[in-house]
């Protein structure tokens, strides 16, 4: 079944293909199927922030959360000492216990921001702690073990605290191993860091010290994937409420000490501002402040991120606050980046994790040709610019006639120009009947994905995303020129498409499609 997922508004399309730095809101989020190939988000609430995550031997993924109270002052508190969660599949998750039977005891207050890893045959646990009351002394990270992933954890105590270096913001840690060297990355606006640790984890190397991202950021993450080291940190602020302007930007390295350098081609540690960046992860109107996360991969090769974020219509509060809930969404790879959620915000409904998720054509270069008038869909006049009008015109060889159709998931593709490098896109994300298709550079906004279904006649329709129109031939014209608009599903020849497979070209070193 295919699904028409979100109603997303384009804000903002600039810049070339993959560096573009477009924000992309929605007005409304709504689900358009609930079957059993699908998740919906939130997935644990009322309280689960700063989420991190690890699959054990059989499967079993195991998340663990803060459940801090900043307002607890001297008093003890009914505060979690750090959730665990459970689950088998990814997106049903169920309560277990708490990492700590006692708080540690190098400082009284709370634990939290945790992150687990799976290293020298024990489950470590590195986590923030924080004074009470809030501010009141120094900030650290500590390091806990154990056998197994429910604890207990045993606490080893501090690692480094803000009067171990010239700065401060020592929270928010994250174990990276590379070549059998321990690396703990570190900071919360106060610059991140990193630093590699003793072979037992439980002390650092001060000379190794190093900073890799401005003042702009926390709550880092470290992947890597193929030749390259991704650093996901969270910038803005993230517990105002509803208010919040948490987000995800992402820089990328070929050495894990960086530099970092982000889409467009700036080095992270020149961001020193909340939200300057490129954002990979931003809100949406029901789904405010989403940051803080972790990610994992699942049975078929595909990434997914967990982190927090608030939810407008599901109020659950916690001491009067509105609570930050756990979610995860899928991580399509374009251009080599992250793009988290499939438009760069929550999402309310996606394909299920471990599911065979794959598209009903190969990814390759094709000429689309209409059935009612035997011509190709083409960008006018070889056009490379954003804006430039999309229309058929008898074959003529031009690589304007050819486009490269790429699955990204979730039944959904890009598709784009081979001549121009741009993406076929309904401008401004309009969901009116007669809009004329234009091509702007790759977004990842509704507006400019596709879904592709096959009428069981050897021709295709293709559907946008947003809209859920119909690319249509205007008036079943078959002049060359002819404009090329969204239409609802009449089922008429001037909708139905051929879809000629030209070649597939291997990705080049920059993560394009040719």
């Amino acid at each position: 079944m295919v699904v028409n997922r979100r109603n997303v508004l384009k804000a903002i399309g600039v810049g070339t293909l993959g560096i573009g730095s477009a924000i992309s809101t929605s007005s409304s989020i709504t689900a358009t199927t609930d079957d059993s190939m699908h998740y919906h988000n939130e997935l644990y609430g009322p309280h689960f922030p700063d989420p991190t995550i690890h699959r054990d031997n059989s499967g079993t993924w195991w998340a663990y959360g803060t459940n801090m109270d900043r307002n607890d002052g001297e008093t003890d508190s009914q505060e979690r000492l750090v959730p665990i969660l459970k689950s088998d599949n990814l997106h049903e998750w169920s309560y277990v216990t708490e990492a700590f039977e006692s708080r540690p005891g190098w400082t009284y207050g709370s634990i939290w921001a945790p992150d687990v890893h799976y290293y020298n045959d024990k489950w470590v646990l590195f986590y923030s702690l924080e004074p009470r009351p809030w501010d009141s002394g120094e900030f650290g990270i500590g390091l806990a073990t154990s056998d197994t992933p429910d604890g207990p954890f045993t606490d080893h105590g501090q690692i480094i605290g803000d009067n171990d270096h010239a700065g401060g913001g020592t929270i928010d840690g994250y174990f990276v191993e590379q070549e059998g060297t321990p690396y703990l990355f570190w900071g919360s606006f106060q610059g991140i860091y990193v630093m590699e640790l003793t072979s037992d984890l439980r002390d650092w190397q001060s000379a190794t010290l190093q900073q890799v991202a401005g003042d702009a950021y926390e709550g880092t993450t470290v992947f890597k994937r193929g030749g390259y080291w991704y650093m996901f940190v969270s910038t803005g602020t993230c517990c105002d409420g509803y208010s919040s302007t948490y987000e995800i930007e992402v820089g990328r390295s070929t050495n894990l000490f960086g530099p970092y350098t982000d889409p467009s081609g700036t080095v992270l540690t020149d961001y020193n501002s909340h939200n300057a960046g490129i954002a990979q992860l931003t809100g949406n109107d029901r789904f405010p402040a989403p940051a803080h996360g972790d990610i994992t991969t699942d049975d078929n090769g595909t990434d997914w991120f967990v982190y927090h974020a608030y939810d407008r219509d599901d109020q659950e509060f916690v001491d009067g606050v509105p609570a930050r809930q756990l979610f995860v969404d899928r991580v399509e790879w374009t251009d080599g980046w992250p793009i988290i959620g499939g438009d760069k915000t929550p999402s309310l409904q996606s394909v299920q994790p471990n599911t065979a998720d794959s598209g009903i054509i190969a990814d390759g270069i094709y000429e689309i040709k209409n059935v009612n008038s035997g011509k190709l869909l083409e960008v006018a006049n070889a056009g490379t610019a954003d804006g430039d009008n999309v229309r058929q015109w008898s074959q003529n060889g031009c690589s304007c006639q050819r486009w490269w159709i790429e699955y990204v998931g979730g039944d959904e593709y890009r598709i784009i120009n081979q001549n121009s490098n741009r993406a076929l896109d309904v401008p401004d994300g309009s969901t009116t009947d007669g809009e004329s298709l234009q091509q702007f550079a790759w977004w990842a906004g509704g507006s400019q994905k596709w879904e592709i279904v096959d009428n069981g006649d050897g021709t295709y329709r293709i559907r946008n995303v947003n809209s859920g129109d119909i690319v249509d031939v205007n008036e079943s014209s078959t002049a060359d020129g002819a404009d090329v608009i969204q239409w609802p599903w009449t089922g008429n020849t001037n909708q139905r498409w051929t879809l000629d497979f030209i070649e597939t070209v291997q990705p080049t070193d920059d993560g394009r499609s040719w």
